[in-house]
């Protein structure tokens, strides 16, 4: 294999149109930032507040950030991408094989999204916005894979793979903000940069015993890194009274919570290993066969944040300090504006503003299939699983806060298949499946997320979800490559984990994670696989696929007195429809598409 392929797209909002952005790094275009976005080396682990430094020093730390906030246009390229491929297998004799496959791989895009943002109250709106998202992504990997055949019987493999991403986000919004009677802008400049490398060494065996056991084993190994430097928000206001015609200029709001840069970064460490048995006691194929194993996951997560606010103080000249705030923002913080009697810096990380976790699961599985009749087989099996969830931070006054979670788990599982005929089979099916929280979703950091325009939060209490899923299935294949399928699902949760607004305060909505008491989501599913053959000839080559699924669903939330004691799940719409029309020459050569998905109304939050 040797083989290198460019392409390009042309997106019709975004392709040559204003594309708003920043000055960044030159390093952007590789996904990582060379250091133009880095804290300021005057900066050490200690706070940076008045009572640990003096107004010279926090002038001096102050101007040690660079002048970076000001934002530019330019117009967007077309999006591009690149892959190469590289493989080959040596035969090393004795039936052994050595096969290698390498590749590289490289996207960069543009995209302008259109935003309306609103947020509301039992008294109105809170905030009505409009505006867009500039985003500019990259996206790099490289991948190499070995692999040795020993005869027959035995097979080694060494997988690994390193994955490079990026997202530079421009996001500029303007609205009214009801709760201070304001025409704000709000301006938020944010580099998210993203690294995955992951290694694997893979076993398998086959053994002339018990009518050829197999044995399957892998030990993996993963390192994942998420860095978020200085990113900026700024907010730009004017009074708006709707009696009042006067036309009141643009001001910066300098305050430490609205004027902020954020510094953070996420490490995970992942370790793993199982191992696989498969057996054949019997000859005889209809009698049971067995499958058991076991698997062990850990996971490991530092994260760290420094958050950073600049406000007015007091005591300098009004009417100076009024003209320069109504200036550009690269204007405002001029050096010689960072002093001790105009803008300050004070550092607005909380305790709780950092963290590490773990996770470790051991689980060990017992399965097998068998037809005790013609036409009617059952695969079935269980699951123990032991799992440890732990959580180490600090509440907003510095106290140290513990927790740890250990859980244990069985889960069954029942799949029955009775073939009605060489073309009709009937399918029903039991298991019990598991959801836990997700490190972010249990870590008490607060962060704002510029999207949603909302501060984000964790929850240290959360358990983890059970489900319980039972489904029933009719499927008929009328042709080759053809299927007609109906199927009812029914899904029960126990402690579902949904997203809620834990305050209506001045600023921000705090947005947060709660298990409700329980669950339910039942629907039917159709699927149709139709060769359009039967129209005429021209019409050999095209087929159309299609499923549309019609969902209700229902939670339990706990009785706070003001909100619905049930509703629908958060994110499961009523109804999802996939339809393709598809063409594809006998010998693979030419295939293409034409496909229309809809999704019904789903509730964010």
């Amino acid at each position: 294999i040797f083989d290198i392929s460019t392409s390009t797209s042309y997106h019709s909002l975004t392709t040559f149109k204003d594309f708003v952005g920043y000055g960044g790094g030159k390093n952007d275009f590789l996904g990582w930032d060379d250091g133009t976005r880095k804290m300021p080396s005057l900066i050490t682990s200690k706070s940076i507040n008045k009572s640990s430094y003096s107004s010279q020093q926090l002038q001096e730390i102050g101007t040690s950030f660079s002048n970076n906030w000001a934002t530019n246009k330019s117009k967007a390229p077309v999006n591009s991408s690149f892959k190469f491929n590289l493989g080959n297998k040596l035969n090393l004799g004795n039936q052994s094989i050595l096969g290698y496959i390498g590749s590289l791989t490289y996207s960069s895009s543009n995209e302008i999204k259109e935003l309306e943002q609103a947020s509301h109250t039992f008294e109105g709106p809170r905030y009505e916005y409009k505006g867009t998202n500039n985003s500019y992504s990259v996206n790099w990997g490289a991948l190499l894979n070995l692999s040795l055949k020993l005869g027959l019987n035995h097979k080694f493999s060494f997988k690994n793979v390193y994955n490079q991403s990026a997202d530079d986000e421009t996001i500029v919004y303007e609205g009214f903000y009801r709760y201070s009677g304001q025409i704000r802008n709000v301006t938020s400049l944010r580099f998210i940069s993203r690294s995955l490398q992951s290694s694997q060494l893979i076993g398998e065996h086959h053994f002339a015993m018990m009518n050829g056991l197999k044995m399957d084993w892998n030990v993996n190994y993963s390192k994942s890194k998420r860095d978020e430097p200085d990113a900026r928000r700024f907010i730009y206001a004017k009074n708006h009274d709707e009696f009042d015609d006067y036309d009141e200029p643009f001001r910066l709001l300098l305050d430490q919570s609205l004027t902020t840069r954020f510094f953070g970064s996420l490490d995970d460490n992942n370790y793993g290993a199982n191992m696989n048995f498969s057996l054949k006691p019997f000859e005889n194929t209809k009698l049971p066969r067995f499958k058991f194993g076991y698997t062990f996951d850990s996971k490991d997560r530092v994260f760290d944040a420094r958050i950073f606010g600049f406000r007015n103080i007091p005591g300098g000249n009004f009417l100076d300090e009024d003209r320069i705030l109504q200036s550009s923002i690269e204007n405002i913080f001029q050096p010689e504006n960072i002093n001790s009697t105009f803008i300050e810096i004070v550092e607005i990380t909380q305790p709780t503003d950092s963290y590490t976790s773990e996770q470790t699961i051991h689980a060990g599985y017992l399965m097998m299939d068998f037809e005790p009749v013609n036409n009617l087989k059952f695969i079935t099996g269980l699951r123990y699983e032991y799992s440890n969830q732990k959580m180490n931070s600090f509440t907003r006054t510095g106290e140290p806060v513990n927790i740890e979670s250990d859980y244990n788990d069985v889960f069954p599982s029942l799949n029955i298949t009775y073939q009605l005929s060489e073309s009709i089979n009937l399918r029903a099916a039991y298991s019990r499946t598991i959801a836990r929280p997700e490190f972010r979703e249990l870590a008490p950091f607060t962060y704002f997320d510029f999207v949603s325009n909302e501060l984000v939060q964790g929850n240290l209490i959360l358990r983890r979800s059970l489900i319980t899923n039972y489904d029933l299935r009719f499927e008929y294949y009328p042709a080759p490559k053809e299927l007609f399928a109906v199927s009812v699902f029914y899904k029960k949760f126990l402690n579902p984990i949904e997203q809620v607004l834990l305050s209506s305060s001045a600023f921000e909505p705090i947005r947060s994670y709660e298990n409700a008491k329980d669950a339910q989501n039942y629907g039917l599913e159709f699927e149709l696989r139709k060769s359009l053959s039967f129209a005429g000839s021209i019409l050999n080559n095209f087929s159309f696929v299609g499923n549309l699924a019609i969902i209700n669903s229902k939670i339990e939330m706990e009785d706070r007195g003001f909100q619905e004691a049930t509703r629908p799940l958060q994110g499961q719409a009523d109804f999802i429809l996939n339809a393709g029309l598809y063409y594809e020459t006998y010998n693979g050569d030419l295939s293409a598409s034409l496909i229309y998905n809809k999704v019904g109304d789903r509730i964010a939050k």
